[in-house]
């Protein structure tokens, strides 16, 4: 790469930073706001009748040995685009359908009166909490995650730091139809130019913005997006 190209580079990557920031943290603090969820086609036409509803009603998960909050359906500010790649591998890799699925995301509008932290969020916040030094020290990782899944509840009022520090919550209970705003069918083989991430603290502070950036404008155009549907007209 010569010194022309290499400055090519760093101008590109400049022109891209800024506009990443653009899509600062959002306030989360009351009302109504707007997340989102991904997700597989195989489950659309169920959610667009029925609503998004906990992962416990339908019976998967994107991680077997971590299955979700049996209350909770999971939404980001960030990473749909990554979830819902990982649903559709999640999917295929039990079943020997002919038809593959294909990744969506699906923009939504909920209360934050229902919303709760994710528990990955408190795990890796708390790892780093000095009155929690001796706790972690005698305890896994997945200890961890599964003691705050199970005592989510009490944590209610993290939601809007677990959003500001990860990019991810929980909602309890059902999302409803008419709370689903539109949705994204995208194209699996263009996912890994745009989203493969590393889902902790470090990494979205430092790139949020690039995932904001995703979630708000470019997984609702192609090429990413194959199909985008609103709701809403």
């Amino acid at each position: 790469m010569n010194m022309n190209e290499l400055q090519e580079l760093a101008d590109r990557q400049a022109l891209q930073r800024e506009e990443e920031l653009k899509y600062p943290p959002k306030d989360y603090s009351k009302g109504k706001v707007t997340l989102y969820h991904g997700t597989s086609t195989k489950y659309l036409d169920d959610i667009l009748s029925k609503g998004i509803t906990p992962r416990h009603n339908k019976g998967i998960g994107n991680w077997s040995g971590n299955p979700s909050h049996p209350l909770m359906v999971y939404l980001s500010d960030a990473y749909p685009v990554y979830f819902a790649q990982q649903s559709v591998n999640a999917y295929n890799e039990k079943n020997c359908d002919s038809e593959k699925d294909e990744p969506v995301v699906l923009e939504v509008i909920v209360d934050t009166k229902r919303l709760y932290p994710d528990e990955d969020f408190l795990e890796q916040y708390h790892r780093i909490a000095p009155q929690w030094k001796d706790a972690v020290e005698k305890t896994t990782m997945q200890e961890r995650t599964i003691y705050f899944k199970q005592n989510l509840l009490d944590y209610k009022d993290d939601y809007q730091t677990s959003l500001f520090g990860l990019g991810n919550c929980c909602h309890k209970g059902v999302i409803k139809p008419k709370n689903i705003v539109r949705y994204s069918i995208l194209d699996y083989n263009e996912i890994l130019n745009y989203s493969d991430p590393s889902i902790n603290l470090q990494n979205y502070q430092l790139l949020g913005g690039r995932y904001r950036m995703i979630s708000d404008k470019t997984m609702w155009e192609k090429p990413l997006s194959i199909e985008s549907i609103n709701l809403q007209e």
